[in-house]
């Protein structure tokens, strides 16, 4: 290898280390059955590539320019560079690959279905970047499919391997592709011939089987087969449930849809995509059999986004985009490609996805909400509160966006208004749930901070008695409560002896929180107790070192101790370590003038036999 491609191959290998470490099972899925969506570049898992040394310097510059732009997950850029290494040299083969990679992940498909061909790996190839059967012919059959050749989509799906994903969902494929050419009793028969052992597995591929019934025109068929799905399962998957449903309704049974929907809906904390399903009146369309491969797509999609975010978050937009190209209009899709896209800190682009949800989809509300999170995130907030707004305004018996604009608005520390938006949102619950305790918290904060502390306490008792520690979820909610209204409490000097027993059950719930042990140790220094508050400060720096108020109270309980080099230097570290704007001029004059009284938190009085010597400790030299 000569030196210029030597250098090339350091570089590209130092820009893939600068990546970071990556969970191990969805890289592993992406290494062993999608290598060229893995592939990282020259030098990775296929050997030194002979034709680097020979490119020119620019096309080298424009190829590793890509790879940085990929790694940081700019798709778009990326693709731009390499489509200019692209052009001046179409047939090199690391070239050809990684183009017909960026184009899937910016969801150009056409344009990497020119490809696809080209990177499928042949005996003519050996030697060249490692490769894949999988997408690149995933790809050709999606292109197949939307021109409506089914014959040519069934040669490429026979090609797409055994291996996880493409294993589980190729009969899916294959099953409607024989749908969409009629031959129905040959679709019954792919499916019936790959069905799974694992009952999740076999779930999917039992509403697969129905929809195939209801294409074939035996509708109730397709209705028995879903009732038993959702019957057989107390939890059964709201999938099933929306399914069944829709075929009910095509089937003139529109009452037992409905009815079904609601009973499911109150046995559910969120009922919004099903309370969107009951109130539209429009029949829905009964679904091809390109929307059906684009959903197995999206399942396989999904499932391996979640399973790993940081890697395989890629490779599930890759499979986001290609049903996309199926099924244009489908919400389910435009809501997975936001959540990748917010995953991948994209939320402009998370958000384009979000508004293009059809307005009278079950799905937009959920869309809405999410919509106005991210307004807000980008900084528009106005946007997102107006949004919100006239999301409360439009359905009035519903506490969601009340209870998000309450939340957007604390967030951006307008309390006043949160605190109605907050109220809004109380009001309208008929029963009070406990697994409505978040509101009362949330309101509790919002009142505490508008000075309203009667009704901020009230709101954190509600809370805390909506929240019994029964498992960990449960255990840190409590822990929360606990810890806001225990330290409240012992800051006024009110309750001293019930503020200490809450935060101290707080600590025990909610052990491994930094923030929830410096209130427990900064009560501790409130009621002069300064050893038992530096033991528990020390703690919460190990649990949370970042913090830079955790940083200054430890600082100001060493220096009770008479550790005054150690307060300074915590003093010092707070100060690096961005304190809120307030806490600036406090922590210099601390470094100037010590811990004066000016500057000191008043020690809470429980009675004079308790009150703690006044003497300052002298400052150690």
């Amino acid at each position: 290898m000569n030196a210029k491609a030597g250098r090339f191959l350091v570089v590209a290998s130092f820009v893939t280390l600068a990546l970071g470490a990556a969970a191990v099972i969805a890289v592993d899925l992406v290494r062993r059955e999608y290598p060229a969506l893995a592939q990282s570049g020259p030098g990775r898992g296929s050997g030194d590539p002979p034709a680097r040394g020979r490119m020119a310097r620019s096309i080298d510059g424009l190829y590793l320019s890509a790879r940085v732009a990929e790694l940081g997950k700019d798709y778009e850029g990326a693709l731009a560079q390499v489509e200019q290494a692209f052009r001046r040299s179409p047939d090199d083969p690391y070239v050809q690959l990684l183009t017909f990679r960026l184009r899937l992940l910016a969801g150009k498909i056409p344009a990497a279905a020119e490809l696809a061909s080209k990177v499928l790996p042949t005996s003519a190839n050996e030697g060249q970047p490692a490769s894949s059967e999988g997408l690149p012919n995933l790809t050709l059959a999606v292109m197949a499919i939307r021109k409506g050749d089914f014959k040519a989509a069934e040669s490429y799906a026979a090609n797409l391997g055994d291996e996880a994903s493409t294993g589980l969902m190729r009969p899916i494929i294959e099953a409607w592709l024989k749908v969409a050419q009629k031959d129905f009793e040959a679709a019954r028969g792919r499916l019936e011939a790959a069905r799974p052992d694992d009952e999740a597995l076999m779930g999917m591929f039992r509403i697969h089987e129905a929809l195939i019934d209801e294409a074939a025109g035996d509708r109730e068929a397709a209705v028995r087969k879903l009732r038993e799905i959702v019957k057989s399962d107390e939890q059964a998957p709201l999938r099933a449930v929306m399914v069944l449903a829709g075929v009910l309704r095509r089937a003139g049974k529109t009452d037992e849809a409905r009815e079904m929907l609601r009973k499911y809906g109150e046995a559910n904390a969120d009922a919004v995509v099903l309370d969107g399903l009951i109130r539209n009146d429009s029949l829905p369309r009964q679904p091809t059999a390109a929307d059906m491969i684009a959903d197995i797509l999206l399942d396989i999609g999904g499932a391996i986004a979640t399973a790993q975010r940081e890697n395989a978050g890629d490779l599930g937009l890759v499979f986001t985009w290609l049903a996309l190209e199926l099924s244009p209009t489908s919400d389910n899709a435009h809501l997975l490609a936001a959540d990748l896209l917010e995953g991948l800190n994209q939320p402009e682009k998370a958000i384009a996805q979000l508004t293009a949800v059809d307005s009278a989809s079950p799905l937009q509300w959920r869309a809405r909400m999410r919509a106005a999170a991210l307004l807000a995130e980008v900084g528009k907030v106005d946007d997102a509160v107006k949004g919100l707004q006239a999301m409360v305004a439009e359905r009035p018996e519903r506490i969601d966006a009340a209870a998000a604009l309450g939340d957007l608005l604390r967030g951006k520390e307008r309390f006043a208004e949160a605190a109605k938006a907050y109220d809004t949102a109380v009001d309208r619950l008929h029963k009070p749930e406990d697994r409505h305790w978040a509101l009362f918290y949330a309101r509790g904060i919002t009142r505490e901070r508008i000075k309203n502390w009667p009704a901020a306490e009230s709101d954190f008792r509600r809370a805390l008695s909506m929240v019994p520690p029964v498992d960990e979820p449960k255990r840190r909610s409590r822990g929360f409560v606990l810890n806001y209204l225990g330290y409240s409490w012992i800051d006024q000097g009110v309750n001293l002896d019930e503020g200490l027993k809450l935060l101290m059950e707080a600590v025990e719930l909610v052990p491994n929180d930094g923030a929830i042990t410096d209130s427990l140790g900064w009560a501790y220094y409130r009621l002069g107790k300064y050893d038992l508050a530096v033991a528990l400060l020390e703690k919460a720096i190990q649990l949370k070192a970042d913090d830079a108020t955790i940083v200054e109270h430890l600082g100001d309980a060493y220096w009770h101790v008479g550790r005054q080099r150690e307060a300074r230097f915590q003093w010092e570290r707070a100060l690096r370590q961005k304190p809120e704007p307030d806490r600036v001029e406090p922590l210099n004059r601390k470094l100037a003038e010590g811990l004066t009284k000016e500057l000191d938190q008043p020690t809470i009085i429980r009675s004079p036999a308790e009150a703690p010597a006044a003497d300052k400790p002298a400052e150690k030299k």
